[in-house]
């Protein structure tokens, strides 16, 4: 039986079983967990990143045990199960199969998520219909960036709550955080990210944690790689418990930093050496772009509507004949009948 022929409701039991699970023998549970996720992996990034886990888990000593046990035992089992299902499941294999086939018939690449910059009040594209749209192509990871823009988090919010099938990570700035609480506390498909760069950051994480929300962390690096404070960063927060960490490569980084950070979060991972995963936000959203597609492709919209494409590690607005998906999905004409 396919993978792709399971109901969803299936996929959900035996998730929510195997947390419950590993809340009793942490070792075991997990294995358990990714054992059925490798059986049920299909396509080609699923089988990748399945077996990537396999091998790690059999070190005992592994941080990744630390980290998932945190997990479930500080974050709310149905955040944890809608959550992982709407990317494990909806997205990379419900959603990765509907893109490839659309990229087959259409010939227009389709990113596996998109990145929304919601941040300023832009109201210049319908993110609800942006976001339905894109749900119909197999799309169903969102990264929205709000900043410290509260009127643009709680935005997020409800665009996350009218669609419940996606998974939301949402970026926003610790002050914007606290005072959002009362919606992202009733979103179990939301990833909440905290700016870690400034002041702040460590209440509002303590906040999302005692909601028993899943959170992470982000940082802009700005100055040529921010490497070695990079690592200094993430060595104050492997005691805060958050699993996930983003390095956003900032405007003023040269290629040349662009490219250690990329290779200092490879190394992160290659050598576990942080109870957290810490991914290089850029480069990795195109690695799991180019396992399901066989190409990389990124793609974006900017606050006043326009799309953005990733170029040299650097996300810009795209020029004409670019982010052909994207034009489709805000509805330009002459980009529609790409993949209507």
């Amino acid at each position: 039986m396919k993978a792709n022929a399971f109901p969803r409701a299936v996929v959900e039991s035996l998730v929510d079983r195997s947390i419950r699970k590993i809340a009793e023998d942490p070792e075991r549970g997990l294995r358990n967990l990714v054992d059925i996720g490798a059986v049920m992996a299909t396509g080609r990034f699923q089988k990748q990143y399945m077996g990537l886990v396999q091998g790690m888990l059999r070190d005992e000593n592994c941080p990744y045990y630390e980290l998932v046990c945190r997990l479930v035992r500080e974050t709310s089992r149905r955040s944890l199960t809608t959550f992982g299902v709407n990317v494990g499941w909806q997205s990379w294999t419900v959603g990765a199969r509907r893109i490839r086939s659309l990229e087959a018939a259409r010939g227009v690449d389709i990113p596996w998520s998109l990145t929304l910059r919601m941040e300023g009040g832009g109201a210049a594209a319908d993110w609800a219909e942006l976001v339905r749209r894109g749900q119909e192509a197999g799309v169903y990871t969102y990264f929205v960036h709000t900043n410290g823009d509260r009127a643009a988090l709680e935005a997020a919010a409800r665009l996350a709550e009218g669609a419940p099938l996606c998974a939301f990570l949402l970026f926003s700035s610790p002050g914007a955080v606290s005072r959002a609480m009362g919606q992202l506390g009733a979103l179990d498909n939301v990833m909440t990210l905290v700016d870690a760069g400034g002041e702040g950051w460590q209440e509002a994480a303590g906040q999302l944690r005692e909601e028993r929300r899943l959170c992470g962390f982000w940082r802009l690096c700005a100055a040529d790689g921010d490497v070695e404070q990079a690592e200094s960063w993430l060595e104050e927060l492997r005691h805060e418990e958050e699993p996930v960490v983003f390095l956003l490569a900032g405007p003023g980084c040269t290629a040349a930093g662009r490219s250690r950070l990329c290779e200092f979060t490879r190394d992160a991972w290659e050598r576990q050496r942080y109870p957290m995963l810490v991914f290089d936000y850029y480069s990795d959203i195109l690695l799991v772009d180019k396992i399901i597609s066989g190409s990389a492709c990124f793609a974006g919209v900017l606050p006043d509507g326009r799309p953005t494409v990733c170029r040299d590690g650097r996300e810009l607005a795209a020029e004409a004949g670019e982010a052909l998906f994207v034009r489709a999905l805000l509805g330009r004409p002459a980009a529609r009948e790409k993949i209507s």
